[in-house]
């Protein structure tokens, strides 16, 4: 280590040629491959000191919660907060600590670029302090790792940031270049993903939603610099996945919420992390014995507040694996069949005494004999009926006590969350939707400016004059009459499908195939066939 340090030598150019070879005694390299890892070591070593002087009660930190879980400090790079009461010795340990360690490792505090902020504290009592440290004090919000810290997420002006980078993106881009194949490509690879550093921990208000979506729907049908357009499909339709008609943007706030579902999935996994500690220690254990409490009565700043909100539909696609039992509930949870045994057997469920009982206390270790239902009361013939289908169903379940339970994401082969796994359900539409032609449009051997012109048919939104005399009268110029055939309205079915002219050229396609047909209802039907005519025609 200390060769790689010492080993290093740097050269001026002047005029482009190198003058003046200067050997490094310390500091790390930049572009080396081994910096990152030295500079993690020596990060380690400042963070280990802080820990010896906290265990010696000579740097107490600050105190969360009703557990007291004491933070000191946090790291991140070559960015680290320490966290520290109003003491003055306090404070006079973490600037002896961190002289002593700019000998120990050759690095020195840039005080020009280190701020104290007080919280609950007045700004006389705050310079005070940063006099003694010798830095700057400063004033909530700011900005850590390129989120705001101290604002209120609810507020719009805390979207701000994410607003303002989208907007200079689409500045940046010269719709002059772009064609409507390039502005999906670019809704759906940066666009879309570039607020998803704010929608992990924040969730979204539904203005700013509104405001993102206008964004991207204004560029995707009027790009930049042009006056306003048409937007000839709905936005909520545009979002659907491709196999349902849309162009598979999908919705940002359901994206929102798969992306805040990661913590709850992380929460019972990293037990022994800080951010787990300080969690249970606001908040406390929810009744599942798995997951932090979701009552959250907490300050609006909190983002742990909002990632509780998204518990309920989490909570629908997550599963048990039972080992010994003792974490698993009897009633309450995922670990038999489709549903939670206390949605299975109501009636059962209605008399229980203890309904967040655990397996391992109703079936014990001497199975078949230990059933510890602890009824309130005896009972009736159809719960007895009730009591031996569910004996008879757990008939070949067997607890494994050196086995802990375990929890699983059903969703995805690997059986652990992604955020695409909880994405997709939770954008399932409701109902039965129409099937859409979308194979026949986008693994069409076409250009792509005709598969977009024939989504924009299959939705029946090109604008046929029936659709301007809606959108803009005064450009249908003969609403009730065809152009081509100057008889009957002009209508996507009609133009392309029923017109005298294009029926003809449908009736020549169909004798080159050799085969008969009987003209469709409309123009989704015909596509919702396939033009196997066409098929026929390639191979002929």
């Amino acid at each position: 280590m200390s060769g790689c340090l010492s080993s290093v030598s740097y050269a001026i150019l002047v005029n482009g040629e190198a003058k003046g070879w200067v050997k490094a005694s310390r500091g790390l390299r930049q572009g080396d491959p081994l910096s990152p890892f030295l500079f993690t070591l020596v990060a380690d070593v400042l963070s280990r000191m802080i820990m010896r002087v906290k265990e010696r009660e000579m740097l107490e930190g600050f105190r969360v919660g009703r557990n007291r879980t004491r933070v000191s400090h946090l790291q991140f790079a070559d960015d680290t907060i320490f966290f520290s009461n109003t003491r003055k010795e306090d404070l006079q340990t973490l600037k002896s600590l961190l002289l002593v360690f700019g000998h120990i490792s050759g690095l020195k505090v840039n005080l020009d670029k280190s701020s104290i902020y007080g919280i609950n504290l007045d700004q006389v009592h705050l310079s005070r302090l940063a006099e003694m440290l010798d830095c700057k004090a400063s004033s909530w919000p700011i900005l850590y790792l390129g989120l705001p810290l101290g604002r209120n997420p609810k507020a719009c002006g805390f979207w701000d940031l994410v607003i303002e980078r989208i907007s200079s993106r689409l500045d940046g881009w010269q719709k002059t270049y772009l064609f409507f194949r390039g502005m999906i490509t670019l809704i759906q690879s940066c666009l879309t993903h570039m607020p998803c550093y704010f929608l992990s921990l924040f969730k979204l208000p539904a203005s700013v939603a509104a405001k993102i979506e206008r964004l991207q729907r204004d560029f995707l049908w009027s790009g930049i610099g042009e006056g306003k357009r048409d937007h000839l499909v709905r936005w909520d339709v545009v979002c659907k996945p491709k196999a349902i008609g849309g162009l598979g943007f999908g919705n940002i706030s359901l994206r929102n919420l798969a992306l805040l579902g990661k913590w709850l999935w992380r929460y019972p996994r990293e037990g022994l992390a800080l951010w787990h500690q300080v969690i249970l220690s606001i908040y406390g254990l929810h009744s599942n014995g798995w997951d932090a409490n979701t009552l959250v009565r907490w300050s609006h700043r909190c983002p742990w507040k909002a990632i509780a909100q998204v518990f309920q539909e989490f909570s629908l696609f997550t599963r048990f694996v039972v080992g010994n039992g003792e974490r698993i509930r009897f009633w309450e949870d995922l670990w038999w069949g489709d549903q939670p045994l206390g949605t299975q057997y109501p009636k059962l469920f209605r008399v229980v005494v203890d309904k967040n009982i655990p397996i391992s206390s109703v079936l014990g270790p001497t199975r078949h004999f230990s059933w510890n239902l602890n009824f309130r009361r005896n009972l009736l013939d159809s719960e007895i009926e009730d009591l031996e289908g569910l004996m008879w169903s757990l008939d070949g379940l067997h607890l494994s006590p050196l086995v802990p339970d375990a929890r699983f994401w059903p969703l995805s082969s690997s059986r652990l969350f992604l955020v695409k796994s909880f994405f997709l359900p939770l954008s399932q539409f409701s109902g039965s939707p129409q099937v859409f032609p979308s194979k026949f449009i986008w693994n069409s051997q076409v250009p792509f400016k005709v598969k977009s012109f024939v989504w924009l048919v299959a939705h029946k939104k090109v604008n046929t004059n029936d659709m301007l005399q809606v959108r803009r009268p005064y450009k249908a110029l003969s609403p009730d009459i065809c152009i081509l055939c100057m008889k009957h309205g002009e209508s996507t079915n009609h133009l392309f499908l029923h017109c005298s002219l294009t029926i003809g050229l449908w009736h020549r396609l169909f004798q080159l195939a050799k085969m008969d047909w009987v003209p469709p209802r409309n123009i989704f039907d015909m596509m919702s066939i396939k033009l196997m005519v066409l098929v026929l025609l390639r191979g002929g």
